[in-house]
């Protein structure tokens, strides 16, 4: 498994450059307000967490409690990536309860926020849950909740009008759990393979198959 997270629709190349890159910070703009994103820093911080505890005796310890099955892979860490994801399911989110599985740092439901109406976003691996705590203060709307805690946890607690999945691993599982918060469920990145499979980053095409 890589130990890189995948940062964007065509590429997994998310090393963090050398101490004293001059390539800029990113600019998270939610509303009317702004944010500045140190995106090399948040790379290298998610880089530092999956090498300490991915494969750990207390990350598999904790997955087998929660029944975890997807791979500790993020798919989206930038503003680009996740704008593109929205404009995707623009059509079919705009106005609607949208619960996302799998939700990792958060960023896209952030931006989901901006078009749903109400966002409820599931993340289970604890790596992730802090990682995005600064943003999150700064610009979090009150139409969003984040939920640690395995989604299916919360089975009939909460209807939605789509469910979304922005994974490459588990896809099924979450899929089946999807259908439980909502009537839709939406696959995203499957989306977009099938649409133009060569474009897309190898590894994810790859993990696909055994998801």
């Amino acid at each position: 498994m890589s130990a890189r997270p995948t940062t964007d629709i065509g590429t997994t190349d998310a090393t963090a450059p050398a101490p004293g890159s001059s390539r800029p910070s990113s600019q998270m703009k939610m509303g009317n307000r702004t944010a500045e994103v140190d995106q090399p820093m948040l790379q290298m911080l998610l880089s530092d967490i999956y090498n300490q505890f991915e494969g750990s005796q207390e990350m598999e310890e904790y997955r087998d409690r929660h029944n975890i099955n997807s791979a500790a892979v993020l798919t989206v860490i930038d503003d680009e990536t996740a704008a593109a994801l929205v404009e995707h399911l623009k059509p079919r989110i705009e106005g609607k309860t949208v619960v996302e599985i799998g939700g990792g740092i958060g960023l896209l439901s952030l931006h989901i926020a901006r078009v749903a109406k109400r966002v409820y976003c599931f993340e289970a691996n604890p790596l992730w849950s802090w990682t995005f705590a600064k943003v999150l203060l700064s610009q979090k709307p009150k139409n969003i909740s984040y939920i640690f805690g395995a989604a299916d946890e919360f089975v009939g607690t909460i209807q939605a009008d789509v469910t979304v999945i922005a994974t490459h691993s588990d896809i099924a599982g979450m899929r089946l759990v999807g259908q439980q918060f909502a009537p839709a469920v939406i696959d995203i990145y499957g989306e977009i393979i099938d649409t133009n499979p060569e474009a897309f980053d190898p590894f994810a095409r790859r993990a696909r198959y055994y998801a």
